[in-house]
């Protein structure tokens, strides 16, 4: 559990994470391929399950990214929800053709 003083610091004003929940569905991303860090995220598919409604992320529009995460907010009720970078890379390699590999070594992207 992350305190609340990280989030406000760290994230600011403009997102308020886990006022919902979320199914991804897909997720479209470059990582690196020895370590399956996610160099780029493309979007995400997720499907929000307060209202049912599916959307299709991507930054700026329902998708903020942060520290360390990214933030989903559903376009239909403007619930939000964080997702750790390392649960999309492990949820991307888990469902092969939804990730690219770059190609050799990549240079760490904050």
């Amino acid at each position: 559990m992350v305190p609340t003083s990280y989030w406000r610091k760290s994230w600011g004003s403009f997102v308020r994470p886990n006022t919902g929940s979320f199914d991804i569905r897909d997720v479209s991303c470059l990582q690196e391929p020895t370590s399956l860090r996610i160099v780029h995220l493309y979007r995400i598919d997720a499907c929000c399950q307060r209202c049912d409604r599916a959307f299709s992320a991507r930054d700026g529009h329902g998708m903020a990214t942060v520290t360390g995460a990214r933030v989903l907010t559903c376009p239909g009720c403007s619930a939000s929800q964080a997702v750790s970078n390392r649960e999309l890379a492990r949820f991307s390699a888990s469902h092969p053709g939804t990730a690219m590999a770059a190609p050799g070594p990549v240079a760490e992207v904050a």
